[in-house]
């Protein structure tokens, strides 16, 4: 079997991949989440600048409290909200109103969330108090959150599909009919998490959230948390965006929740004066791995725009590097092209695992602090993206970054360009030869 047929059939696989109903669910459930994320990310940036003076203003009139406040009810309960979108997405890959399926989830969800107790003192009495610690439906319950929704909506869309439901006279609403044929997969589904909950209390883990917590969600953010992890998870991203499909897209089904995750671990210690955790999270993704896109491709941009000799690169250069600059790589990779060209698979797959290591060893070593949560809306420019995230002196790592990914994009640039300049000199010269050749006859008969 040759090499064409097997890149063929791995990007048919791929694109399979991609056109799965659940990762599909996962990944726009993810990115619905996005404006909440964003907002509690940048209120708690703001109250956490790193100027004493600015500090001292804003803790002396309370002002902190204040900026943190969101942050605690977006990322503090993120399983919540990515339950609902992911329940909510996955009905309606299946043609079903996703409204009552995602609010299901909620319930869900919640039903499988331990209660703590407290003592409390009201008036002259004691009493105890349950309240659902934000551990459970924040980052601690992000993975079960995403098997709820999958699996509440899957249920949920069988009984439509079934037609397992209360029917109502034509003459009825059509809101009070959707209502209505919902009660039964509700109050079935909702047993189920109720049976399903108190079962766990008999069990050494006490609840579904211990168990996924322990056994599944910490070894894979272990995994996809290590500087390994993110480089397998771009250099695969790098290598379908070559293949011309959407490599982020397909990734991020999977290791966007572990990255969600890790994020807003790192917010909550930021808000809270303390370290963060982990050393990768979006916003170490979006500075170092990035830039311009889906394999920095900023750097073969610049490329385009100071080295080419063929009129036909320099087009693009001026073409896409505004885009590429603001982290839109669609323009580049298939203007250029970079998908099915061999030329530039190398420098694709090769380019973000060299640049996340610069920036590995830029945090590792203390030249650049910790991210601190930041996750930054799709479209902020390079240089931009890097102060938000860290300060002047990420933005320098980032600058070294981008110098390194146009080394390595120059030299599979300069064989395609000579190539392309070959090719529109011979054109010309043919033009030429031609429009000669016209001459000559033109002269030749008016002689005769």
């Amino acid at each position: 079997m040759s090499f064409i047929d097997n890149l063929g059939k791995l990007q048919l696989a791929a694109e399979k991949v991609s056109d799965n109903r659940y990762l599909k669910a996962v990944s726009k459930g993810m990115v619905m989440t996005i404006p909440a994320s964003i907002t509690g990310a940048m209120c708690t940036l703001i109250a956490n600048l790193p100027f004493a003076g600015y500090q001292s203003f804003i803790e002396g009139n309370g002002l902190k409290t204040l900026l943190l406040l969101p942050g605690v009810f977006t990322s503090n309960i993120m399983g919540l909200i990515v339950v609902y979108f992911i329940a909510y997405n996955l009905a309606k890959s299946y043609d079903i109103e996703g409204m009552f399926p995602g609010v299901l989830g909620i319930i869900s969800f919640l039903l499988l969330t331990p209660l703590s107790t407290i003592e409390q003192q009201v008036h002259d009495t004691v009493r105890p108090v349950d309240f659902i610690s934000f551990d459970y439906i924040g980052s601690k319950g992000m993975f079960v959150g995403i098997i709820v929704g999958l699996l509440v909506a899957k249920i949920y869309s069988w009984f439509i599909k079934n037609n397992i439901t209360i029917h109502m006279p034509d003459s009825v609403p059509s809101f009070v009919e959707k209502s209505f044929s919902s009660i039964i997969p509700f109050f079935v589904i909702t047993f189920i998490m109720s049976l399903i909950s108190w079962g766990f209390t008999f069990t050494s883990f006490g609840s579904v959230h211990n168990l996924v917590y322990s056994v599944l969600q910490v070894p894979i953010q272990q995994i996809g948390g290590s500087v390994g992890g993110v480089m397998l998870a771009y250099a695969l991203i790098g290598l379908f965006w070559w293949f011309g499909i959407h490599g982020k897209a397909i990734i991020f089904g999977v290791y966007a929740p572990i990255l969600q995750t890790m994020t807003i671990e790192n917010m909550n210690a930021a808000a809270a004066g303390t370290t963060p955790p982990n050393l990768v999270d979006f916003g170490f993704t979006s500075v170092f791995l990035e830039i311009g896109g889906g394999g920095c491709v900023l750097g073969l941009a610049i490329c385009f725009i100071f080295f080419a000799k063929s009129d036909q690169y320099k087009n693009i250069g001026r073409i896409t590097s505004v885009p590429t600059f603001f982290g839109i790589n669609e323009p580049i990779t298939f203007g250029t092209p970079i998908c099915l060209n061999p030329t530039f698979l190398i420098p694709t797959v090769v380019t973000p695992l060299v640049t996340g290591l610069i920036g590995y060893l830029a945090i590792t070593t203390g030249f650049v602090p910790r991210m601190i949560g930041a996750q930054l809306p799709t479209g902020t420019p390079t240089f931009v993206n890097a102060i938000i995230a860290g300060g002047w002196r990420m933005m320098l790592a980032q600058l070294l970054c981008v110098v390194v990914a146009t080394g390595i994009y120059f030299p599979f640039f300069k064989m395609a360009d000579n190539l392309e300049y070959k090719r529109e000199q011979e054109t010309l010269q043919a033009k030429e030869e031609h429009v000669e050749e016209i001459d000559i006859e033109n002269q030749t008969s008016i002689v005769e």
